[in-house]
């Protein structure tokens, strides 16, 4: 299946998520702060990332900024997690062109179904 990063400062969510999206079949990476993830993106190459937008270092945005404006993960496609529901980050993150938005706590069939929908119309590395 995919290749996923996530991208968290949040111990429980990655370990929600890796359970979950493993069971889906996905390999999963994580990191817990923003420098990191840049870094671990360079290096693996995800298929699909989901990055958090409060975390140490660096705003999730800012870590979108950076991995949309190098040529190698441009296109991979990214999923906003976050507990901020207000309505000028969502607005945010769509204009950073990410894939799709999911709030904390997460349902995982919605998660699920964003991550399908995100794989099927991505143009990430193995894609």
């Amino acid at each position: 299946m995919a290749k996923i990063l996530i991208i968290d400062d949040d111990e429980t969510v990655h370990l929600v998520y890796r359970a979950y999206l493993s069971k889906a079949g996905h390999s999963v990476e994580s990191a817990y702060d923003g420098e990191e993830g840049l870094a671990k993106a360079a290096a693996a190459r995800p298929d699909l990332m989901l990055v958090d937008i409060n975390m140490p270092r660096l705003s999730g945005f800012e870590v979108i900024r950076q991995l949309k404006e190098a040529p190698l993960s441009r296109d991979i496609p990214v999923l906003v997690i976050t507990s901020l529901k207000q309505e000028h980050h969502v607005k945010r993150a769509a204009s950073m062109g990410v894939a799709g938005f999911i709030t904390k706590p997460t349902k995982m069939p919605e998660l699920n179904a964003l991550v399908e929908k995100a794989l099927e119309s991505g143009k990430g590395p193995s894609r």
